[in-house]
């Protein structure tokens, strides 16, 4: 009776206790998690019998190596558990999603040291070290024994180090719909002559017509030499309009060099296809006389697979693992259609992937930059809201993609808001799903693996390709597609320069009003026109493009009124040796972010100031660079011409002693003389305009 009595006490006493509130830092703010005793992580440790496993009454939702995701068992079992591992609750941010811890820690271990001081460093603290990141040294990956959220709170609070977060289990989503109803069967995001009754309209990326452009200018039709890296699930690799099409690929998921996809005719499960499908869009065979075509058909595609398919949750250190592997097989694009999960709340990047985005998208690409693209979601929800913030495709050093319809309008479900890049053609539904507009062909997995089970009406009768693939997950890889034919039309582009390109050419659909900057936060800077682009690049290039007429929003390439040819310039000064930046001071307790107080910190290499181009080695010598919104890297934007493309060449040769530091006659600016923009352009006759809006950055299969 006395035993009875304890255990009711007990029990009540468990059900009154609030939860216990945890904290980390992530980026100088102070994250605050609640636990919630819904679900568990169970982390199977050194104390664990080598023959255990999960009770019976165990629900698993989710397993990675030694840790297994479970929802709340009885009493007993958690007893059991606890006995035999580390047992920790789901936690629940304020403004997010549940997350749950691994045992494992991001940290930035002082000193940058090598992999042997590195290992008794984490002796040293208690934990053992994992792996040292190879694109952000400054970074590591470490296991500990105990709650990774309380140590790595510990550890910054204690100041051993500046900067160190869990890394954590997230909720991860496809961005794809699976819609019941087929719709069309031909692809009118390639082209779209208006002739088809079945659709909403006649808007399209004018791809065909950049293929065009293309086999005039380089002799094929786009992509050559061009390496795109689609990081999603499983992959067809025999698919009969891929033969050639696929490279070298990773599966993190089986953890082996063959990133096919898993399903069998017995047993689908309708989960490891969404891979495939991205990468038809993308590079589907052209002129074969089999199935489709992608956007750039000569592209080789890098197949990584992701554990995007068991679950909707996946340990957020694989994209980093997957961000390295894309690098260094030599991808000049990665297209990401995943991130958080619709309308589960607020999700954001690790500080160790938003270092790695921001190195890869300066000096990889040997230098110019590698071009990551994310899509922009499919909650029909602001990417930049506190409570739905993606901090994935919110980062600004990604292209987050939307999508719009056939008639231009903005797809129902595609997110929004000031991170929102640019649109590109996807299919819609009606406000109940039941329908679907527009839809997007693709190949699918052979045979009945796919979408399509074998049905002319969801495809062809052999179960190759699917005619209703969708959502930001089929814009994403549509514009990496698209970026492949601007690179392949100028390969020298920056990540920058690309980015501007889309800014200046875009079409400006959807009936929206866009502000002075050509922006709108429903459409981004608006839907690319792949003709426009691709001709742009190849001016750049130094290609006369006169006589190349695109169809879509009038084109400023060929405006009559640019400036007259400006008279041969003097030698321009040697630019004064910067000063050394002082050394940052000791960080107060981070009570919130510090970027942008016109100081710089530990972890920042600028801070609201300028820099002239010709101190950086990928920008040219004229003109001024200036910090970029996360203090991490310079924005060279300011230093290339952004606006007169009246001439046929991007030389210097027409310069009017630009970048001298004195407004001559017939120019606007010149370095030192900056107006409200980013800086002026290199031939001093505009003010350049910003580059991506600042947002944050997050993990999710979308």
């Amino acid at each position: 009776m006395k035993k009875l009595i304890f255990f009711l006490t007990v029990l009540l006493f468990a059900a009154v206790l609030p939860a216990e509130t945890l904290y980390y830092y992530s980026d100088g703010r102070k994250i605050e998690l609640t636990e919630d005793f819904s679900s568990y992580s169970f982390i199977r440790t050194s104390k664990t019998r080598a023959d255990f496993t999960l009770p019976a009454d165990v629900k698993l939702i989710k397993k990675h190596g030694n840790i297994s995701i479970i929802e709340a068992p009885g009493d007993s079992t958690l007893k059991t558990l606890q006995k035999s591992g580390n047992l920790f609750p789901a936690y629940r941010k304020k403004e997010g999603g549940t997350v749950y811890v691994s045992n494992q820690i991001f940290v930035k271990i002082p000193g940058k040291p090598n992999t042997e001081n590195a290992e008794k460093w984490c002796e040293k603290h208690g934990m053992k070290l994992i792996k040292q990141y190879k694109y952000v040294p400054e970074w590591y990956l470490v296991s500990v024994e105990e709650n990774p959220i309380k140590k790595a709170a510990a550890l910054v609070d204690s100041k051993i180090v500046k900067q160190a977060e869990p890394d954590f289990f997230i909720n991860l989503q496809k961005r794809a719909y699976i819609p019941n109803d087929p719709l069309f069967s031909n692809q009118w995001h390639l082209h779209n002559d208006g002739t088809n009754s079945q659709l909403t309209g006649s808007d399209h990326a004018h791809v065909a017509e950049a293929w065009e452009v293309l086999q005039t200018f380089k002799g094929n039709i786009g992509g050559e030499g061009i390496k795109l890296a689609i990081i999603d699930d499983g992959f067809d690799l025999d698919h009969e309009d891929m033969e050639g099409q696929f490279l070298a690929g990773y599966d993190f998921r089986g953890k082996d060099n063959d990133p096919s996809y898993e399903n069998d005719n017995r047993h689908p499960d309708y989960s490891d296809m969404h891979g495939t499908c991205c990468a038809g869009v993308a590079a589907a065979k052209a002129d074969n006389g089999k199935g489709v075509v992608g956007a750039c058909p000569n592209c080789k595609i890098i197949p990584i697979r992701i554990d995007l398919t068991s679950s909707n949750i996946s340990l957020s250190s694989i994209g980093l693992d997957a961000f390295e592997w894309a690098a260094d097989a030599g991808a000049d694009i990665m297209s990401n259609s995943w991130g958080p999960a619709d309308g589960y709340g607020a999700e954001d990047m690790t500080q160790t992937l938003k270092d790695l985005v921001a190195n890869l998208t300066s000096t990889g690409r040997n230098g110019k930059g590698i071009i990551i693209l994310f899509a922009a979601g499919n909650g029909d929800e602001s990417i930049d809201n506190s409570r739905t913030k993606d901090g994935f495709a919110g980062n600004p050093n990604v292209f987050a993609i939307g999508a719009t319809k056939a008639d231009g309008q903005r797809c129902s479900y595609s997110d929004y808001g000031p991170s929102l890049d640019f649109m590109v053609p996807s299919s819609d539904y009606n406000s109940s799903y039941t329908k679907q507009y527009d839809g997007i062909w693709t190949i699918d997995n052979m045979g009945s693996d796919g979408y399509n089970s074998g049905k002319t009406s969801l495809g062809d009768k052999n179960g190759n390709y699917t005619n209703d693939f969708s959502g930001t997950s089929s814009a994403c890889p549509l514009a990496a597609g698209i970026t492949g034919l601007v690179l392949a039309a100028n390969p020298n582009l920056s990540r920058n320069e690309v980015y501007d390109i889309y800014v200046r050419t875009s079409d400006k659909v959807g009936g929206a009003t866009y502000n002075t900057d050509g922006f709108n936060e429903k459409y981004g800077y608006g839907r690319i026109n792949a003709c426009k682009a691709v001709k742009r690049a190849l001016k750049r290039a130094g290609e006369d493009v006169s006589q190349v007429v695109c169809s879509g929003d009038p084109d400023t390439i060929d405006d009559p009124t640019d400036p007259t040819e400006p008279t041969e310039p003097t030698e321009p000064t040697e630019p004064t040796e910067p000063t050394e930046p002082t050394e940052p001071t000791e960080p107060t307790e981070p009570t919130g972010p510090v970027c942008g107080n016109g100081v710089i910190e530990a972890n920042e290499i600028c801070d609201g100031s300028t820099i002239p181009c010709s101190n950086l080695a990928d920008a040219p010598q004229n003109g001024t660079a200036v910090c970029a919104s996360d203090c991490m890297s310079w924005n060279i934007s300011g230093c290339y011409d952004e606006t007169d493309d009246s001439d046929t060449t991007d030389t210097d040769d027409n310069k009017d002693n630009c970048g001298n530091g004195i407004i001559d006659e017939g120019e606007q600016c010149d370095d030192g003389n900056r107006m409200s923009g980013d800086g002026c352009s290199k031939y001093c006759m505009e003010e350049e305009t910003k580059s991506k809006s600042n947002g944050g950055c997050s993990l999710d299969l979308i």
